[in-house]
């Protein structure tokens, strides 16, 4: 008997290896001569072009974010798009694109190829809608293409899922095969296709166990992860900072003459497990602080540059506070702000080494209590020469990030989200035509998730 179940496992693997082998044959033996490339709502389908989604044509005020083909929709005139940047801050991810993309495109593996098509099986809320498979945002030269539309899964070198909101109990059932009675879902999958584990948010335990990835389908379903914290296999960030090659010309005297308010804070969460709302509170009892959106005057997400423009213009701090200590964790609060004329006061969980220069802005981290820090932000309020260098040495360099409009059903403007993740999904495209040199599987994605969660902040003194 032991030999005869040995002998009918030996045959059920060996007939799912014939299998497997033909599928992937299958999906590799179209003629690159019959595939379209020059548009990006074109690909393979199993040899023919692609059937673009019928997407009903908006009317009116609707036109400006209506998506294209080829073409991203329209963003915002207020944040306009910026090449990738070089910074010296990042010591083992350097925020560049030292990347020949040109001899890469002459690669007989590259050249007349279809793009590889990356699709969101479940998007950020950031994200827009993208029906067709469009270019690459900031590296549009190269061969991938990137959209929200599940029915290009089965063609798609990489499907994504946003961490936070998946909610599927299992990975795509295309994608598993039984061996002798046994689910092996990596068995085809591995093959042909990345699966990436995405996340922006902090990993607060308020979230944290509710999304699927947790269940014991989606164990060792990844491959590669992109999210803010450092070791991962693509690292998307919130911002990052450019040396200016022409410093700013200011008028500093007048700029600082005009301010006639010392501190705000911008919010749309009031409790918060960095307890920043407590570290506020000991704030206001030595230093004026005035509170903005969810958690004081009313300044609505939706009004994001009029706000920005208020506190640039009439306060002289600004408090980019996190709302969690995590790992890694430093949003668009920290980068968008050193663009205003306003010095900006930072508390996270103090990296910001790896993201700017010191002497640009002031780190609560420094102070060993909150009576300290306003002493600090008091004597540059007295002292307008001193207050003058802080803005001067944060203008010589250049915040760099992406605007994402989130809008509501009529078009109109809900709020906006501000993130950077050009060159995560850049290396992401050029390494799908590397998968020999990336392939890999997660053992454990929650494992790896939890080793770098938010932790209680010690500084509320």
């Amino acid at each position: 008997m032991p030999r005869s179940r040995c002998s009918c496992k030996t045959l059920c693997l060996a007939i799912a290896a014939i299998l497997l082998v033909g599928y992937f044959l299958v999906l590799h033996s179209s003629s690159p001569s019959t595939m379209t490339v020059a548009s990006a709502s074109h690909g393979t389908r199993s040899g023919k072009e692609f059937q673009p989604t019928v997407v009903k044509k908006p009317m009116g005020r609707e036109m400006d974010f209506y998506q294209t083909h080829d073409k991203w929709p329209i963003f915002s005139e207020k944040s306009p798009l910026r090449q990738i940047p070089r910074s010296p801050f990042y010591p083992n991810f350097t925020i560049k694109w030292d990347f020949d993309t040109a001899a890469f495109l002459q690669r007989p593996d590259v050249r007349g190829k279809p793009p590889k098509i990356m699709t969101w099986a479940v998007k950020t809320r950031y994200m827009p809608q993208l029906p067709e498979p469009v270019r690459m945002r900031f590296c549009p030269e190269m061969p991938c293409r990137m959209t929200t539309n599940m029915a290009y899964k089965d063609e798609s070198a990489a499907l994504m899922w946003a961490g936070q909101i998946m909610r599927e109990p299992a990975p795509p059932g295309s994608s598993r095969v039984a061996i002798c009675g046994v689910v092996d879902f990596t068995a085809v999958q591995q093959m042909f296709q990345v699966f990436l584990f995405h996340n922006h948010e902090p990993q607060k335990p308020d979230w944290t166990g509710h999304p699927s990835f947790r269940k014991p389908a989606w164990k060792s379903a990844f491959n590669w992860t992109m999210t803010y914290r450092n070791d991962s296999d693509l690292v998307g960030l919130y911002g990052a900072l450019s040396k200016r090659e022409t410093p700013l010309v200011k008028n500093y005297t007048d700029i600082v003459a005009k301010k006639t308010k010392m501190a705000a804070w911008l919010s749309s969460h009031c409790k918060t497990h960095g307890r920043r709302e407590d570290y506020i509170k000991l704030l206001q009892r030595h230093l004026e602080v005035d509170a903005f959106g969810e958690c004081g005057h009313r300044c609505p997400r939706s009004a994001d540059d009029t706000c920005f423009q208020t506190i640039s213009s009439e306060y002289k701090f600004y408090l980019a506070f996190e709302n969690a200590f995590c790992k890694d964790y430093i949003s668009e609060k920290f980068f968008r702000y050193l663009e205003a004329d306003v010095v900006v006061v930072a508390r996270a969980s103090n990296e910001f080494r790896f993201h700017a220069p010191p002497g640009i802005f002031v780190n609560t981290a420094d102070f060993a209590t909150t009576k300290d820090l306003a002493d600090y932000l008091l004597y540059l309020d007295a002292n307008p020469s001193e207050y003058i260098k802080i803005l001067q040495a944060k203008d010589r360099y250049q915040p760099v990030y992406e605007d994402y409009p989130i809008r509501k059903a009529n078009g109109d403007i809900n709020y906006m989200h501000y993130h950077y993740e050009a060159l995560a999904f850049c290396e992401m495209c050029r390494r799908l035509w590397d998968l020999d040199t990336y392939r890999k599987t997660i053992p454990d994605i929650a494992q790896w998730f939890d080793k770098a969660n938010c932790y209680p902040p010690d500084d509320i003194k």
